[in-house]
């Protein structure tokens, strides 16, 4: 039974140009497979969260960071494509799993100048893990600044 429905505004996660997920240079992601959100072509390399939340993982190569809304979406926040194989080699994460995070809060600092001599995208790709939990979704592409412009908007479904 739905009893509960929330508008929710995720922010640009940098600053950079907003864009399609499935304009994203990575097919799985473009494709949707890992869920719905958007992407941004980032200008420098510090990556903020989108959302308020609690960081449940940051991945041992520091390229992804996951948080659980309090109204329990699950976000994805990967930096760059096929960056795992870096290692860690060119991310500094600013949070650690079980930290809060308000929406602009920073969580890592990407080195893009690494990422693109590795011939690597650093496309920051923002992601709903669990896509069920929304509707109504809305964009707005194009120049973002990190953790003032909305990228997208959804309402959030309670499920009791």
């Amino acid at each position: 039974m739905l009893f509960a429905k929330k508008q929710k505004s995720f922010y640009s996660v940098c600053n950079g140009k907003s864009i399609p997920l499935s304009e994203m240079p990575d097919e799985a992601m473009a494709q949707g497979l890992l869920g719905v959100g958007f992407a941004v072509e980032p200008w420098d390399g510090l990556i903020c969260s989108p959302v308020d939340g609690r960081v449940e993982t940051v991945a041992e190569s520091k390229h992804a960071y996951s948080i659980l809304t309090d109204d329990g979406l699950e976000i994805l926040v990967h930096i760059g494509v096929d960056t795992v194989g870096l290692k860690g080699e060119g991310f500094l994460p600013r949070v650690r799993e079980g930290d809060y995070v308000k929406a602009g809060d920073p969580i890592a600092e990407a080195d893009l100048e690494i990422i693109r001599a590795h011939a690597l995208s650093p496309t920051v790709a923002v992601i709903v893990t669990n896509p069920e939990r929304m509707e109504r979704v809305e964009y707005h592409f194009g120049e973002s600044k990190l953790g003032t412009s909305v990228v997208m908007l959804c309402r959030v479904c309670r499920k009791g």
